[in-house]
């Protein structure tokens, strides 16, 4: 059994609008609660923990790429070679698999915008700056002193009552809607649920990406559930994407290698993607082998997708030509599907993706029915 990833909590505003001031105030409040707190700031200031003359100092700057100060009253790891991302950033994932999970409850995240976890904004209305939550889903919700326009997704919160704030994280928690996961475990407990339910894919194969790292897994209609040895681990990263467009189709297809390129030219594609499911679904499956995109006849499916790209590609070519040509396709549509092969959807946990997927087999099999019905 691995260790659960600790829950995340982000705090966002722009710089000025007091997002220490409220961590300052959360903290004891939360404590007050019971909850175990860490904390993690991205600062855009040099690292200045050390100071030169020390020994430690002096070692460091001799080539040590970590050096770990021990004092009566505490520790510090000091890492001199970090791992970075793609942008040359530290990775959120890979700072918070630094905090010991099994002594905290959450960690409280300050900065880190453009990542990808819950996050509660500070928004002033005399500040004179636009709410960032319109253009960010994970905003769950909005600390202020103003009300939210009607129709606004995430939860209004008193920005004058701190311990509202900490109330609402607190009743998230217990509900476990904050609650981290190892993605292995999500992988698996999905995949189970799936094969036992009647909408779900009962075949294909699910994703879920954490900062440059993606776990698939398949979704098998007989034999053993996945494990956490068979779960493969991928890491995202620009040159593997493009590297996967240049290579050539092969006499034999390697379908799992062939299906991590195409879920990595998704990921690569579309930023605000955390999961993917490659649906292997008999309805949407057929209605692909109509040459053309499809367009749902019952109302929830066309609310939802409109008209849905189709595409035709043979088996030799799946390694060569799917990760791009999908990825390209979905840029402009939640759904995308493979005649012959089923859907591939995406979405922002899993949970969406597998209802895009469910909803879309739904409409082809209304679709499928319906054109049965006319003959």
């Amino acid at each position: 059994m691995t260790e659960p990833l600790l829950p995340v909590v982000g705090i966002v505003a722009p710089s000025g609008s007091g997002k220490t001031t409220l961590l300052q105030k959360l903290v004891p409040l939360l404590r007050e609660r019971g909850l175990r707190v860490g904390y993690l700031k991205h600062s855009h200031h040099p690292l200045a923990i050390d100071q030169p003359g020390k020994d430690s100092f002096e070692v460091a700057a001799a080539g040590a790429e970590q050096v770990l100060l021990a004092a009566a009253d505490g520790w510090a790891l000091i890492d001199y070679a970090p791992q970075r991302d793609a942008d040359g950033e530290l990775a959120l994932a890979e700072l918070l698999a630094r905090f010991d999970a099994a002594r905290l409850d959450l960690v409280l995240v300050e900065g880190y915008r453009q990542e990808h976890h819950p996050k509660i904004e500070i928004h002033r209305s005399d500040a004179g700056k636009a709410p960032l939550y319109p253009d960010d889903p994970d905003i769950v919700a909005v600390a202020t002193d103003a009300e939210l326009p009607q129709g606004a997704t995430p939860v209004a919160l008193p920005l004058a009552d701190p311990a509202a704030v900490a109330e609402y994280i607190q009743a998230r928690l217990r509900d476990g809607r904050f609650r981290g996961e190892d993605p292995r475990d999500e992988l698996v407990r999905r995949c189970r649920e799936a094969r036992a339910s009647p909408a779900e894919p009962r075949a294909g194969w699910l994703s879920i990406r954490v900062g440059e790292r993606y776990w698939l897994a398949p979704i098998a209609l007989a034999g053993d559930d996945p494990t956490h040895t068979s779960i493969q681990a991928r890491v995202m990263t620009e040159g593997e994407a493009a590297e996967d467009t240049e290579k050539p189709a092969a006499d034999g297809v390697d379908l799992a290698q062939a299906e991590a390129r195409i879920h990595r030219q998704i990921y690569a594609a579309q930023p605000g993607a955390r999961a993917i499911v490659g649906a292997r679904m008999p309805y949407t499956a057929a209605v692909g082998f109509r040459g053309r995109s499809f367009e749902p006849v019952d109302p929830d499916g066309a609310h939802a997708f409109g008209s849905v790209p189709a595409l035709t590609l043979e088996l030799q070519e799946l390694a060569g030509k799917a990760p791009k040509t999908v990825a390209e396709q979905l840029v402009e549509s939640g759904a995308c599907i493979l005649a012959g092969q089923g859907a591939y959807t995406w979405g922002r946990n899993l949970s969406e993706a597998l209802q895009r997927a469910a909803l879309l087999e739904r409409s082809a099999e209304i679709y499928t029915l319906w054109r049965q019905a006319s003959v």
